[in-house]
Parts: structure tokens; C-alpha cells; sequence
């Protein structure tokens, strides 16, 4: 068996749908995930497994080891039995879904996701990971300001219902900021507004940067911090002022610049941004 992992285009066949099927039986892919597509999904349940089975190394491959592994045809040696025993006793603290669709995107940056071509408005990985998700092409084609689509497919992965009515039902429209601004101040679809103050890890931003003299939003991305809060994410330390928040943002520029907007820039990004240009905190459930 070769070794599965994520490539571009994603790897099909038989193959990937029986790795999918061991997946399934051992309890970390849904049974409907299994279509012979060896994308981001599949690559989860992988690290899943290995987590679970005391990998030290728990890259979202998979191979014939793994699959004896799951199967039971091969024991797990001492060290796996000791981590499997760690990682019970000192089990992970339970993030919210907000700061789970955070560290999904931090991974986009660490990975320095990024429009191909250049000026395109389309990131093949995330135009491979919405057709992985099932979405209508027009959403996973792409061509379009694409940072509420890369926040709403974060927020879809971590099994957000918000996401879900937006990108799969189409109750509003996920890729246009006004219109997320007004269905949170709805509180409608699974999205509310909140304070400023109360701006955490996970919570969604929407950005007016005065193109629209300070009465509309065009830039949305996800806080990684409370205001003030130092931040080390993307082996980086980020340390914004007391009247600045951490982001990660798609469709921005990797050039950190306070004094400039940058909503556009074509990739995926950390960023840190001033409470001024923030026009409406939300929460994503």
C-alpha cells in the first residue's frame, strides 16, 4: 500500500475508500465520509487514529501501518501504551468551537495558504477542502473575496450550525460582510452580536476600514485574543496594544501593518488589528 496524504489534486480511487472504510470501523470517520476522495477530512480522521493509538508523530497520513494498527493485526509497542496512558490522564482542555475554527486557520497560515495564481482570488487548497466538504462549486471554485468564505469553512470543518446555514442551505449570504453584520444583529442562523469587551479567542470580527465612511463592513476574520492579549500562534509572538486584538484572516497580506488595511492582500493571515476598525464582534455557533 502506498502512503496516503493530501496532495493537489487530492488522490482518488479504491484505495483511498478502503483506508476510509478502516477509518470508519475504527470510529473516527463518519460512515457518509467515505467517497474515495483522500482529502482534509479523511486526513483528520488519520490523526485521530494516531492520536488515539499513542503515535508520537501524528501526521494526517496513512498507510498499511497504520491500518494494522486499527485493525489489531500489529500491537502497539511500550512507548505508544505510555502515551496512550498520558494522553488519558492529562486529557487536552476542551476548546470552544470558535477557538477551534481559530487554530484551523493558524494551520492555513503556518502552511502560508495563498492565492495561486497571484491576484486570482482562488487558493487550491481551499477550493480543494470546500469540494471535499461537499459544497456547491460556485462556493468551492472560488474567484471571489474569499475571507468570509475561508472563516465560514473553518467554522463548517468544527461542525458549526452558522456555517452550515450559510454555505450548505444558503439561509443568508456567507460570502457578503453587510449582510453577516445585519443576521448576527438579528441573531438570526446561529449568529449574535457582542460587545467589544468581550472579544475572545474564536470570536468572529467584521473590519470597516473607511471605505464606506465607518457605515459599512468589507473584511471579516476570527480574534485569537482578547484585546491586549499576548499571543504566540504561527511560531510567532504577537504582542498587539492594549487597544489592539490578534487576528487570523483570509484574504489578507502577510505584511503586518497597523496603519494600513491590507483587506485584500491573497492569502491567509495573522494580523493585528485596532478596536477603531472593528465594526461588529460576533459569536459563530
Amino acid at each position: 500500500m502506498k502512503i496516503l496524504r493530501l496532495t493537489s489534486p487530492l488522490t482518488e480511487g479504491t484505495g483511498v475508500a478502503l483506508a476510509q472504510q478502516h477509518l470508519a470501523k475504527y470510529g473516527v470517520l463518519a460512515k457518509t465520509a467515505v467517497d474515495g476522495i483522500y482529502g482534509p477530512v479523511t486526513a483528520n480522521a488519520a490523526k485521530r487514529a494516531k492520536y488515539l493509538l499513542g503515535y508520537a508523530d501524528t501526521a494526517g497520513t496513512y498507510d498499511a501501518t497504520l491500518q494494522a494498527y486499527m485493525g489489531g493485526k500489529t500491537p502497539p509497542t511500550v512507548a505508544m501504551r505510555a502515551r496512550v496512558a498520558a494522553r488519558k490522564r492529562k486529557p487536552k482542555p476542551s476548546l470552544t468551537l470558535g477557538e477551534r475554527a481559530a487554530d484551523r486557520m493558524v494551520g492555513w497560515y503556518n502552511a502560508r495558504w495563498s492565492e495561486k495564481p497571484a491576484g486570482s482570488n482562488i487558493v487550491p487548497q481551499l477550493s480543494m477542502l470546500g469540494k471535499d466538504l461537499k459544497l456547491a462549486a460556485y462556493y468551492y471554485q472560488m474567484g471571489y473575496a474569499w475571507c468570509a468564505y475561508a472563516m465560514f469553512v473553518a467554522f463548517l470543518c468544527e461542525g458549526s450550525t452558522a456555517a452550515k446555514y450559510g454555505l450548505r442551505e444558503g439561509k443568508f449570504n456567507a460570502l457578503y460582510t453587510p449582510e453577516i453584520r445585519a443576521v448576527a444583529e438579528r441573531g438570526a442562523y446561529g449568529l449574535a452580536t457582542q460587545s467589544k469587551t468581550t472579544i475572545s479567542k474564536g470570536t468572529a470580527l467584521l473590519f470597516d476600514f473607511g471605505g464606506s465612511n465607518g457605515t459599512e463592513v468589507d473584511h471579516i476574520g476570527i480574534a485569537l485574543g482578547k484585546p491586549g492579549q499576548v499571543v504566540k500562534a504561527g511560531g510567532k509572538t504577537w504582542r498587539p496594544g492594549k487597544n489592539s486584538v490578534v487576528t487570523v484572516e483570509g484574504n489578507t497580506s502577510y505584511d503586518d501593518d497597523l496603519g494600513a488595511s491590507q483587506a485584500n492582500g491573497g492569502c491567509v493571515a495573522i494580523r493585528t488589528r485596532s478596536l477603531t476598525v472593528i465594526r461588529a464582534a460576533i459569536r459563530v455557533q
